[in-house]
């Protein structure tokens, strides 16, 4: 019962980067925004929304993956980019630690902000993950051994 929207622009956004990772990566983020939904209070007739929106800014690509659940906390927020600390009774606190790993090892930077007030009068999260786009000086892959392994495009 959640409704996905995305909004890409017309703009082909390519960069370089490890395809299984960044998978790992999105397929985590979006997994916390369905719990944070599940774990929201949502009035009749009311449903959660996963917004996945991307663009180009200068040499970066920025990916907001955004939400109306619970949201984050306010306090000690950027401690839920450490291994292990989680505000979930199942979670392991890995995910996001194991994400902001893989986008700084793409050269990016992980943030975590609050919905915007134009989003569901700004309920829920906004996970925003920063890349290097194609061409920039800053792009490029990890590791040689990854160049096999890299494709190209978000």
């Amino acid at each position: 019962d959640i409704a996905f929207e995305r909004a890409f622009g017309s703009e082909p956004l390519m960069g370089t980067f490890d395809n299984r990772l960044m998978s790992q990566a999105f397929g985590n983020i979006i997994k916390n925004a369905a719990e944070a939904i599940e774990g929201a209070e949502f009035q009749d007739g009311e449903k959660g929304v996963i917004r996945i929106q991307a663009c180009r800014e200068g040499n970066m690509i920025r990916v907001d993956v955004v939400d109306n659940g619970k949201g984050l906390p306010r306090e000690n927020r950027q401690r839920l980019l450490e291994p292990y600390m989680t505000t979930r009774e199942k979670g392991t606190g890995l995910g996001l630690a194991i994400v902001k790993k893989i986008i700084e090892d793409h050269g990016g930077r992980l943030e975590l902000h609050d919905a915007p007030q134009d989003f569901h009068q700004g309920r829920g999260a906004m996970i925003t993950m920063v890349l290097p786009a194609a061409n920039a000086p800053e792009a490029g892959p990890v590791s040689q051994k990854e160049t096999e392994k890299v494709g190209n495009g978000v």
